[in-house]
C-alpha cells in the first residue's frame, strides 16, 4: 500500500513538474490559439457552467479564425464569455453553447478596432463512447475511448469597417465542423490520476465578405486546425496539460487575386489548472508558434479562464 501510494505521488509530482517546464521553456517564445484542454470532455446530463477567457496575443493574427498578416504587429485583448449546457436526447449527450467576446485589436502604423466580437453559437453530440450520464452515473464511468461531432457557425456580429485594413469583426460568416476525440485512462473522470489524450480536428468554411478592406469582394478557403492535449489530473480540480496545435489554409482571394496570406503552422504550450472559490477553478493557458511557412502565423498568447459550474 504504501508503494503504491509513494508511486502514486512520484506520478503527480513529474506530471506537474513536466507541466512547469514546459510552460518555462515557452515564456520566452511565441504562439496561436486554440480551444483549450477538457473544453469538450464528456459532462453529466445537467452540467452547466459559465466561462470567462481573458485573452492577450500578440503576433501577426488578426482576430478572424485562419487569418494572419504577414510582417504585421498586432495586439490583440479579448475578453470572452461562454455558456453551454448538457441534455440528454434519445440517450446521447448534447451540449449547445454560446459565445460572446468583446476587446480590441491594434496594429501599429494602422488604426485600432474595438467592441463587440463575432458571436458564436455551437454544440456537440455524444457518438462513440459518449453516452448520456446522470451525475451519479458519471461519478462511477471509467472513461476510454470516446468521439464527439461539434458544429459551429460564426455570425458576423463584430465591429467592422471596410475602410480599414485591421478589423475587431470579420464581415462573414462562417461554418465550423470537428470531432471532439478522447483516449482516456482512469477510473472516473473525477479521479486523480485520470490521463487522457484529447485530439480535435476541425474544418471551418467561410461565406464571402462583400466589403473588403481595397476591394469589393473576397473569399476565404477552408481552414484546417488539429489540437491535441496531453492531461493529468492531479486532485480535485488540479490538472496539468501539454498542448499542440496545427493550422493550414484560410488564404483569402480579393477581387480574384490570390492574397498570399493562408496559414501553416505548428504551436506548442502548456495549460494548468488550479481549484478557484467555492467550486470554481482557473485555468491558465501559454501558447507560441514553433514551425511556419514563411508567411505563416507567428506570435504568443496568453489566455486566462475561470470556469464557474453552477
Amino acid at each position: 500500500m504504501r508503494r503504491r501510494l509513494a508511486v502514486l505521488i512520484a506520478a503527480n509530482l513529474a506530471a506537474l513538474l513536466l507541466a512547469a517546464l514546459v510552460l518555462a521553456a515557452l515564456a520566452t517564445q511565441a504562439r496561436a490559439q486554440d480551444d483549450g484542454p477538457r473544453v469538450y470532455q464528456l459532462a453529466p446530463v445537467g452540467a452547466r457552467n459559465v466561462t470567462a477567457f481573458l485573452v492577450n496575443k500578440r503576433g501577426n493574427e488578426l482576430p478572424e479564425p485562419g487569418s494572419v498578416a504577414p510582417g504585421a504587429d498586432i495586439d490583440t485583448d479579448i475578453l470572452v464569455l461562454r455558456y453551454a449546457e448538457t441534455f440528454e436526447i434519445a440517450g446521447r449527450p448534447v451540449t449547445p453553447f454560446a459565445i460572446l467576446p468583446f476587446g480590441e485589436v491594434r496594429r501599429t502604423g494602422a488604426a485600432s478596432s474595438s467592441g463587440l466580437g463575432d458571436i458564436q453559437l455551437g454544440g456537440t453530440v455524444g457518438l462513440l463512447g459518449a453516452p448520456a450520464l446522470t451525475p451519479a452515473a458519471y461519478a462511477a464511468y471509467a472513461p476510454g475511448f470516446g468521439v464527439q461531432i461539434l458544429g459551429r457557425v460564426f455570425f458576423p456580429t463584430g465591429a467592422y469597417d471596410g475602410d480599414q485594413p485591421l478589423n475587431l469583426g470579420s464581415n462573414r460568416a462562417a461554418f465550423q465542423v470537428g470531432l471532439p476525440t478522447v483516449f482516456a485512462a482512469g477510473r472516473s473522470y473525477r479521479e486523480p490520476g485520470l490521463t487522457s489524450l484529447e485530439v480535435l480536428p476541425t474544418v471551418t468554411f467561410y461565406a464571402p465578405n462583400e466589403d473588403p478592406f481595397g476591394g469589393a469582394r473576397s473569399e476565404k478557403d477552408p481552414f484546417l486546425t488539429v489540437e491535441a492535449h496531453l492531461t493529468r489530473t492531479l486532485g480535485d480540480r488540479l490538472w496539468v496539460s501539454a498542448d499542440l496545435l496545427y493550422r493550414r489554409g484560410g488564404e483569402t482571394e480579393t477581387d480574384g487575386v490570390r492574397d498570399a496570406n493562408g496559414m501553416h503552422g505548428w504551436s506548442a504550450g502548456g495549460s494548468l489548472a488550479l481549484p478557484f472559490v467555492s467550486r470554481t477553478s482557473l485555468i491558465f493557458t501559454w501558447q507560441q508558434v514553433i514551425e511556419r511557412s514563411d508567411d505563416g502565423p507567428d506570435g504568443w498568447f496568453f489566455r486566462t479562464a475561470l470556469v464557474a459550474p453552477f
